[in-house]
């Protein structure tokens, strides 16, 4: 039988490692120390790493700033190709694929097909033609450093809060404002953000910030319903659906909820290993009286000056004295549950 090569009993050496319990010999000379402390080192970190549920970890969110990340090195057009063939491949539908392609910041499925067409039937110059080498140019923190330091600090102050009401889209916003502010511009009402939720996202994670559990806090009855579950595991806020209708109908209802001091988020951005402190009981409990509107001026009822001047002529018990805190000029109420008088609906 001829001898082994290297490579041969280099190979044998690694099926021994992977399949057994027992440390390898490395007096063979077929693998540097390096190698194999590197190897053990992998092996029981993946040993250590409980089993993740990537079905309910990972988001579109999650997919978008993985996408977002790799634009820096990698041309849309690749990338968005890559995401196509590969959706289709396994069988996602092009209504699907095109869905999750905008979502994610991609190619929509029409220009994605075109240059899949391109690179598969073999004309590779023209799916090269352009953009090779990836993104070369300056990062926006390049030209306002400023504005990062300042950014910096306000995600800071933010994430140090007891509240856990920080978002990516409230750095988004901050962002614009400052960047309108340097270069002394007045912002359109219908410009889009300076930087994108998504890249906000990377910013936080380049800093140092992760976003994760915000521990074990407390519950009281009523917010393990289904709905409220769903909707509080949920860490984008959904948007505002205008209605096309020439005629929209505004719809306008009564809510009386009570709520507990010590209620927090699922989850929030965190520096480090510091967090803020928290009401470690239920807290005391608030009931509050709204009447909300479906409107996207704002979710609450309200009236200006003038309106609640002549409702005061035609309703005069509004201005009367009351033991409830109401919101100015409006019919929003709370009281605090077991030191004042309950609501009565009158």
């Amino acid at each position: 039988m001829p001898r082994n090569t290297k490579a041969v009993s280099h190979l044998n050496t690694l099926n021994e490692k992977r399949y057994s319990t027992t440390t390898v010999d490395e007096s063979d000379g077929s693998g540097s120390s390096e190698e194999f402390e590197e190897m053990e080192s992998d092996s029981n970190n993946m040993a250590d790493d409980e089993v993740v549920d990537f079905q309910d970890k990972i988001s579109i969110e999650n997919i978008a700033d993985v996408f977002e990340l790799c634009q820096a090195t990698c041309p849309v057009r690749y990338l968005s190709v890559l995401m196509y063939i590969s959706l289709r491949h396994l069988g996602i539908k092009w209504t699907d694929s095109d869905n999750i392609l905008r979502q994610i910041g991609a190619f929509k499925s029409e220009t994605s097909h075109k240059w899949s067409k391109a690179f598969l039937s073999g004309d590779f110059d023209e799916f090269v033609s352009e953009n090779r080498g990836g993104k070369h140019s300056p990062d926006f923190w390049n030209y306002f450093p400023e504005i990062e330091i300042s950014a910096k600090q306000f995600t800071l102050e933010r994430c140090s809060q007891k509240v856990a009401s920080f978002t990516s889209m409230d750095l988004a916003l901050f962002i614009g404002t400052a960047y309108y502010e340097t270069i002394g511009i007045t912002k359109d009402t219908d410009s889009e953000l300076i930087r994108s939720v998504s890249s906000c996202r990377n910013d936080l994670r380049w800093w140092g910030a992760t976003f994760k559990e915000n521990g074990a806090r407390p519950y009281f009855e009523g917010h393990e319903r289904q709905d409220v579950v769903e909707m509080s595991d949920d860490p984008q806020l959904p948007g505002w659906q205008v209605p096309t209708k020439q005629n929209p109908s505004i719809i306008l209802f009564h809510d009386e909820s009570t709520f507990k001091s010590g209620k927090v988020a699922p989850k929030r951005w965190f520096f480090g290993d510091s967090a803020p402190f928290y009401s470690k009981s239920k807290g005391r409990s608030n009931m509050i009286s709204d009447f909300v509107v479906a409107h996207p001026s704002g979710p609450f009822f309200s009236l200006n000056p003038v309106e609640y001047a002549r409702a005061l002529q035609k309703y005069h018990q509004l201005g009367a004295p009351t033991d409830l805190e109401y919101v100015l000029n409006t019919a929003s109420a709370s009281l605090n549950v077991g030191y004042d008088n309950y609501l009565d609906n009158a």
